[in-house]
C-alpha cells in the first residue's frame, strides 16, 4: 500500500498531539522511514525533474515543516544545532555521514566552544536519524545526495548555532523574528 506525503503529515500531526518529547519524535522517525521507501513519494519529490537544493514541500498549521534536499555536489557542514527545535533527517539516495559533537568547555564564552567529535555513522536510503533540541551534529554528503528533513518549527524563526570545528568559533544564526540579521546558510 502506498504511503504519501499527506499520510505522513497526518500521522505526524497525530503523534505530536501527545507532545514533542524525544519518544514522540522517535515515533515520527518511524513513520518517516515508511515514507522514504515509498516509490511513488520518491519519484514525485526526488526525481530528476525536481529542482536542486532545498525545497519546502509541507508547512503544517501546527508548526512542523517538511523539506526535500537534492544536491549534485558533495557537501560538508560544520557542527550545528537546530536551536530549541528537533529535526529528523531521512535518506533517500546515496548517504549522509552524520557526526554528533560534544561541547567539552564550560559554555561560559558565548563566542567560543571546545568540541569533541563522536564516531561518525551513515544514514543510508530508507533510514532516518533524530537530532533533538540543541544536539550538535554535522553532515557530509557525496555527489547526488537526496534526503528528507522534518523540523518541529520553521528554523528561520529561532536562534541556532554553527561552530567552526577547527577553531571553535561560534556563529549565531538568528531567526527572522529576533530582529538580528539572518546569517547566510
Amino acid at each position: 500500500m502506498s504511503y504519501s506525503l499527506q499520510d505522513f503529515a497526518r500521522d505526524t500531526r497525530e503523534i505530536l498531539k501527545a507532545g514533542a518529547s524525544r519518544a514522540q519524535v522517535e515515533k515520527v522517525k518511524t513513520k518517516m522511514e515508511q515514507l522514504l521507501v515509498d516509490p511513488g513519494f520518491v519519484k514525485q519529490y526526488f526525481g530528476e525533474d525536481q529542482p536542486l537544493g532545498l525545497k519546502r514541500i509541507h508547512i503544517d498549521p501546527t508548526g512542523f515543516e517538511i523539506m526535500t534536499y537534492r544536491y549534485n555536489e558533495a557537501r560538508k557542514s560544520n557542527p550545528h544545532d537546530h536551536g530549541d527545535s528537533w529535526a529528523i533527517y531521512g535518506q533517500v539516495a546515496e548517504y549522509t555521514e552524520m557526526t554528533l559533537w560534544d561541547r567539552t568547555d564550560d559554555d561560559s564564552d558565548p563566542d567560543f566552544a571546545k568540541l569533541k567529535a563522536g564516531k561518525p555513522y551513515r544514514l543510508v536510503p530508507g533510514k532516518a536519524g533524530v537530532y533533538y533540541g540543541r544536539e550538535l551534529h554535522s553532515t557530509a554528503t557525496p555527489v547526488n545526495t537526496r534526503y528528507l528533513r522534518i523540523t518541529g518549527t520553521d528554523l528561520e524563526n529561532i536562534e541556532r548555532l554553527r561552530i567552526d570545528a577547527a577553531t571553535g568559533k561560534i556563529q549565531r544564526i538568528y531567526g527572522r523574528q529576533t530582529g538580528a540579521p539572518a546569517a547566510v546558510r
